[in-house]
């Protein structure tokens, strides 16, 4: 496709005199096209975005009812975190307690990645979104673990993270030097090691889950709170994660694709399980952080707005399935 061009960097060499070898030409012809690219470039990305924003909003428009009901479900789950949080915080043996502390902030996490997934299905990557709520089924799987076992298992999920940051700056300082970056110093380093050495008492295996379920992969913890009935929609989400080889027909995004092609862009085909998963994931962790210490008849806490909150998110999750579903079915 460069022939004209390679043709036109030889005619000029040959001009001006220069010696004309392989080299000087394609080193002349990129610099040419660079230079072609770059005044084309302003052109070439405006009409990209203007193609982008008509894209979106015919996306928004198909699955209109969907998004509005996905958006007004995490809105609520917010109000209903801020609304929790507000209560709590004013009983003083809640201001450090490990497990409400966990809980909340992976409620958090989730608000923030359930966002994430919006973004990417109103741009029209249902296979990112799922990918996406890979992490929020995780997370589930994680609350439900704490939650069944008790604050000690939030203990250890927070020891855990401790651990897994300094094995963070151990792996930052074998690549340091030859990504050209500063790192810790052996001293500050020993001190890391030695906090890891105290939590995990020497053992390379050692894993929060592992010390209350036995377990510490993800298909283990997920029997040990029967939520094992989705591991195949999680087997499909991971295949998008990971450098993997599958057709590109058993893309949600190519659901109703009339012809094999290559998709290598967007999508409004295919939102309905990533949308309505999501919901699910995220109605799910904010009852666990709603309903923290709900067994307790010591606890200071009033539920009455937790239970009012998930009785509106338990409608959400409903109709945000319908929602999609019948855009994609219609009735």
């Amino acid at each position: 496709m460069f022939e004209e061009l390679l043709k036109v960097a030889e005619e000029k060499l040959r001009e001006k005199g220069d010696e004309v070898d392989y080299e000087s030409v394609i080193e002349l012809a990129a610099s040419l096209l660079i230079e072609g690219t770059n005044e084309q470039e302003e052109a070439n990305v405006k009409r990209v975005m203007s193609e982008h924003d008509a894209f979106l909003k015919r996306n928004r428009d198909r699955w209109e009812l969907g998004f509005i009901k996905l958006h007004a479900l995490r809105e609520t789950c917010l109000e209903a975190g801020m609304n929790f949080q507000k209560q709590f915080i004013k009983i003083p043996k809640y201001e450090t307690d490990e497990l409400i502390g966990v809980f909340m902030r992976q409620h958090a996490h989730a608000c923030r990645i359930t966002g994430e997934i919006i973004h990417l299905l109103e741009g029209g990557y249902p296979d990112a979104a799922l990918a996406r709520w890979r992490t929020l089924y995780e997370m589930v799987v994680t609350c439900l673990v704490i939650k069944k076992c008790g604050r000690n298992a939030a203990i250890d999920y927070i020891k855990h993270g401790m651990v897994q940051s300094v094995e963070g700056i151990e792996e930052h300082r074998k690549t340091a030097d030859a990504m050209g970056q500063e790192t810790i110093s052996d001293e500050e380093a020993e001190s890391y090691a030695e906090l890891k050495h105290n939590i995990t008492q020497g053992n390379s295996g050692w894993h929060w889950a592992r010390e209350h379920t036995g377990y510490k992969k993800i298909d283990k913890l997920r029997e040990f709170v029967e939520l094992d009935k989705w591991s195949h929609n999680y087997k499909l989400a991971s295949r998008n994660v990971h450098s993997d080889y599958y057709e590109m027909a058993s893309l949600y995004a190519m659901r109703e694709a009339k012809e094999d092609m290559l998709l290598c862009g967007q999508s409004n085909s295919g939102l309905t399980e990533p949308a309505h998963f999501t919901a699910i994931a995220l109605a799910q962790i904010t009852s666990v952080f709603l309903t923290t210490y709900i067994e307790d008849n010591n606890s200071q806490l009033d539920y009455c707005d937790s239970t009012l909150f998930m009785k509106i998110i338990d409608n959400y999750v409903k109709e945000v399935g319908e929602a999609f579903l019948n855009v994609e079915k219609p009735i």
